[in-house]
């Protein structure tokens, strides 16, 4: 389907001139004869998406009709103005531009100079509906989250079951990393004093922030002092991808999973990324997944490590051992795990691999 434009110009020659140019070139033009004439047929006619008008028209000039088309526009409606201006036309060219428009054209037209922007504003119009479809498909798989979430609200039994749900993405290794997470969440939630609306929240959240990858990242912390560009570079590039869905809802939980998925690779000293926030500038829901995934990573046997003992994985997150250090991580939340270590060890002995 060839792409649809609206010709509105009250010069009938400079108006044939541009709808055999643009023929040619494979568009449909649909010509009006002044600004009036133009906007009643972009109301009527919803498959036009660029319209090329000149700035002085009878009846409605072009900066009227791209002014009172604007109620379209804010409907929904996928519109590009393209502006035609003759000598002296400048101030007005600005105007539209103001309004929306996206480009001017002086006359005489030259035919290479408005293939060239026309094509521009057809490459924009399919951005923008390839934006909308994506949109679409978001709001389905967050209406589809939500609904979920809205059945597990405020019941410790639901928080279990949230969690038992989330494994399915994955394999039981996961499945028992996703439990251990919980159980280690739990222990710090207590002890900071925080609610039982408020845990069950975060216990809902964490296995949402990073379902496609869970646990993958923690590498990023273990395996070496400083990333390598290209391993820095995968991740924040990857990250939009999974904070897109999190990020759109306005649900509590998932608004707690975003801030985890967009911060839980910054570090308490500040030389984390991608933002290199610092202290308490991390959300604290995001700090407590950094030690508990580190607590965990550290336990687990990784394709780049062996399991490490209790002793082992205490001494390099107390201690540091070149590449992980203590100051990555919020000292209030060291401290829970110095005064209850066996606690932490209970929970991973219970759900080991």
């Amino acid at each position: 389907m060839s792409t649809k434009v609206l010709i509105a110009e009250d010069e009938q020659t400079i108006r044939e001139e541009l709808v055999e140019c643009l023929t040619n070139q494979g568009f449909e033009c649909i010509e009006a004869l002044n600004g009036k004439e133009g906007l009643e047929t972009l109301s009527l006619d919803t498959n036009i998406t660029i319209a090329l008008c000149d700035i002085i028209m009878p009846q409605k000039s072009g900066l009227e009709m791209i002014s009172e088309a604007q109620p379209l526009v804010d409907k929904g409606r996928n519109l590009e103005f393209i502006i035609l201006t003759g000598h002296g036309g400048s101030k007005e060219a600005i105007d539209a531009l103001k309004l929306g428009a996206i480009d001017f054209l002086e006359k005489p037209i030259d035919p290479d100079h408005l293939l060239h922007v026309i094509r521009r504003a057809e490459e924009l119009v399919l951005l923008k509906q390839t934006s909308c479809l994506y949109e679409a498909h978001l709001k389905a798989k967050t209406q589809a989250i939500e609904k979920r979430l809205i059945s597990l609200d405020n019941s410790n039994e639901a928080s279990s079951e949230g969690l038992n749900d989330s494994t399915k993405f994955k394999s039981i290794e996961t499945a028992n990393h996703i439990r251990r997470i919980g159980g280690y969440v739990q222990i710090i939630a207590k002890e900071l004093g925080w609610s039982k609306d408020r845990l069950n929240a975060m216990l809902l959240a964490a296995p949402l922030y990073d379902v496609n990858n869970t646990s993958g990242a923690d590498s990023s912390l273990l395996q070496s002092d400083k990333l390598e560009s290209d391993e820095r570079l995968s991740i924040n590039e990857n990250a939009p991808n999974r904070l897109d869905v999190l990020s759109y809802s306005n649900h509590p939980v998932m608004q707690i999973s975003a801030r985890i998925a967009k911060n839980h690779h910054e570090r308490w000293d500040g030389s984390g990324f991608p933002l290199g926030l610092k202290g308490s500038d991390i959300p604290i829901e995001a700090r407590i997944m950094t030690l508990v995934d580190a607590y965990d990573a550290l336990r687990s046997k990784r394709s780049y490590k062996p399991a490490f003992n209790q002793e082992k994985t205490l001494s390099i997150l107390f201690n540091g051992d070149g590449r992980t250090d203590p100051l990555h991580f919020d000292p209030e939340l060291i401290n829970i795990l110095r005064r209850m270590p066996d606690k932490f060890d209970e929970i991973y002995l219970k759900l080991a691999d």
